[in-house]
Protein backbone atom coordinates (compact mmCIF):
# COMPACT_ATOMS: atom_id res chain seq x y z
CA UNK A 1 0.00 0.00 0.00
CA UNK A 2 3.06 2.32 1.10
CA UNK A 3 4.56 1.97 -2.64
CA UNK A 4 1.00 2.90 -4.51
CA UNK A 5 0.62 6.00 -2.05
CA UNK A 6 4.61 6.96 -3.00
CA UNK A 7 3.97 6.70 -6.29
CA UNK A 8 0.54 9.14 -6.06
CA UNK A 9 2.40 11.27 -3.95
CA UNK A 10 4.91 11.59 -6.63
CA UNK A 11 2.17 12.22 -9.02
CA UNK A 12 0.32 14.60 -7.15
CA UNK A 13 3.67 17.05 -6.42
CA UNK A 14 4.44 16.66 -9.85
CA UNK A 15 1.05 17.99 -11.37
CA UNK A 16 0.92 20.42 -8.57
CA UNK A 17 4.46 21.85 -9.64
CA UNK A 18 3.46 22.15 -12.85
CA UNK A 19 0.21 23.28 -12.83
CA UNK A 20 1.23 26.18 -9.86
CA UNK A 21 3.42 27.03 -12.49
CA UNK A 22 0.94 27.18 -15.43
CA UNK A 23 -1.79 28.79 -13.14
CA UNK A 24 0.75 31.68 -11.93
CA UNK A 25 0.82 32.86 -16.01
CA UNK A 26 -2.74 31.97 -17.30
CA UNK A 27 -5.07 34.39 -18.24
CA UNK A 28 -8.27 33.78 -16.50
CA UNK A 29 -9.28 32.81 -12.79
CA UNK A 30 -10.19 34.51 -9.70
CA UNK A 31 -7.58 35.18 -7.22
CA UNK A 32 -9.61 31.78 -5.17
CA UNK A 33 -8.76 29.61 -8.37
CA UNK A 34 -5.49 30.87 -8.35
CA UNK A 35 -4.29 30.41 -4.79
CA UNK A 36 -5.71 27.18 -4.75
CA UNK A 37 -3.69 26.14 -7.73
CA UNK A 38 -0.16 28.17 -6.88
CA UNK A 39 -0.25 27.59 -3.33
CA UNK A 40 -2.33 25.04 -1.70
CA UNK A 41 -2.24 22.19 -4.26
CA UNK A 42 1.59 22.50 -3.65
CA UNK A 43 1.30 22.66 -0.11
CA UNK A 44 -0.88 19.51 0.32
CA UNK A 45 1.42 17.59 -1.95
CA UNK A 46 4.74 18.55 0.03
CA UNK A 47 2.44 17.22 2.86
CA UNK A 48 1.50 14.27 1.39
CA UNK A 49 5.29 13.38 0.11
CA UNK A 50 6.17 13.60 4.25
CA UNK A 51 3.35 11.70 5.33
CA UNK A 52 4.77 9.13 2.80
CA UNK A 53 8.62 9.58 3.59
CA UNK A 54 7.30 9.27 7.16
CA UNK A 55 6.21 6.16 8.37
CA UNK A 56 6.98 7.21 12.05
CA UNK A 57 4.83 10.32 12.06
CA UNK A 58 3.45 11.43 15.18
CA UNK A 59 -1.10 11.38 15.51
CA UNK A 60 -1.01 15.11 15.15
CA UNK A 61 0.92 15.36 12.09
CA UNK A 62 -0.66 13.18 10.21
CA UNK A 63 -4.36 14.63 10.92
CA UNK A 64 -2.77 18.22 10.24
CA UNK A 65 -2.02 16.93 7.00
CA UNK A 66 -5.31 14.64 6.92
CA UNK A 67 -6.48 18.23 6.91
CA UNK A 68 -4.75 19.48 4.80
CA UNK A 69 -5.77 16.99 2.02
CA UNK A 70 -9.36 17.57 3.70
CA UNK A 71 -9.25 21.61 2.73
CA UNK A 72 -7.55 20.96 -1.24
CA UNK A 73 -10.21 18.13 -1.56
CA UNK A 74 -13.17 20.69 -0.68
CA UNK A 75 -11.35 24.06 -2.33
CA UNK A 76 -11.18 21.66 -5.38
CA UNK A 77 -14.56 20.67 -5.10
CA UNK A 78 -15.94 24.87 -4.69
CA UNK A 79 -14.61 25.46 -7.30
CA UNK A 80 -15.74 22.50 -9.47
CA UNK A 81 -19.47 23.70 -8.20
CA UNK A 82 -19.17 27.24 -9.34
CA UNK A 83 -17.73 26.48 -12.89
CA UNK A 84 -20.82 24.07 -13.07
CA UNK A 85 -23.07 26.62 -11.67
CA UNK A 86 -21.84 29.20 -14.33
CA UNK A 87 -20.28 31.85 -11.86
CA UNK A 88 -17.00 31.00 -13.13
CA UNK A 89 -15.86 29.91 -16.67
CA UNK A 90 -13.76 26.68 -17.40
CA UNK A 91 -14.23 23.23 -17.82
CA UNK A 92 -15.97 21.91 -14.50
CA UNK A 93 -13.98 18.69 -14.58
CA UNK A 94 -10.49 19.64 -14.16
CA UNK A 95 -10.94 20.64 -10.66
CA UNK A 96 -12.59 17.21 -9.60
CA UNK A 97 -9.77 15.54 -11.34
CA UNK A 98 -7.30 17.56 -9.19
CA UNK A 99 -9.54 16.37 -6.12
CA UNK A 100 -9.09 12.12 -6.80
CA UNK A 101 -5.62 12.01 -5.31
CA UNK A 102 -6.09 14.35 -1.92
CA UNK A 103 -9.03 12.52 -1.37
CA UNK A 104 -7.27 9.40 -1.44
CA UNK A 105 -4.59 10.70 0.60
CA UNK A 106 -7.16 11.85 3.14
CA UNK A 107 -8.45 8.05 3.27
CA UNK A 108 -4.73 6.89 4.12
CA UNK A 109 -3.55 9.32 6.44
CA UNK A 110 -6.75 8.51 8.21
CA UNK A 111 -6.14 4.57 8.21
CA UNK A 112 -2.58 5.64 9.54
CA UNK A 113 -3.92 7.86 12.04
CA UNK A 114 -6.31 5.20 13.26
CA UNK A 115 -3.68 2.03 12.88
CA UNK A 116 -0.98 4.61 15.38
CA UNK A 117 -4.13 5.19 17.38
CA UNK A 118 -4.65 0.94 18.21
CA UNK A 119 -3.23 -0.16 21.59
CA UNK A 120 0.21 -2.65 21.11
CA UNK A 121 -1.79 -6.16 20.99
CA UNK A 122 1.69 -7.51 22.81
Amino acid sequence: MRIAMLVLAFVYAALAMFTAAVGSFADGGDVWSRLVLVLLHPLAAGAFLLLVFRPTASRMLVMVIAALLLATVAADLSLAAAIAGGAMKGDWELPVIFAVIPAIGVLYALGRAMTSARPDPR
